[in-house]
């Protein structure tokens, strides 16, 4: 009866994890500045770790942690990469508005 429980509970969960997935990509896609795509990349890699973990607790699979672990570290980098793109372009506009 528990275990029937938790099962109802985890795919509620997923299901809301799926919804502000959706929400996410149409911000994703609708965002009118290159920040508010980096914030929606780096949220949706969040979610898709949440949706692993939460499938994890309901298939009772550990190993599934670890690809969620490994997942975050690269949602990370990742990050950090557009990010570190996007301010290198912004300076060399800012750099050719100074010179002009």
């Amino acid at each position: 009866m528990l275990e029937n429980a938790y099962n109802i509970l985890y795919m509620a969960a997923l299901l809301c994890d799926a919804a502000a997935m959706v929400l996410t990509l149409i911000r994703c896609i609708t965002g009118k500045r290159i920040v508010d795509r980096i914030i929606c990349v780096n949220m949706m890699c969040n979610e898709a770790t949440l949706a692993i973990a939460i499938l994890a607790l309901y298939l009772k699979q550990s190993y599934l942690l670890d690809v969620s672990l490994i997942y975050v570290m690269l949602s990370f980098l990742s990050v950090l990469i557009l990010t570190k793109v996007f301010i290198t372009v912004y300076l060399k506009q800012k750099q050719k508005e100074g010179d002009e």
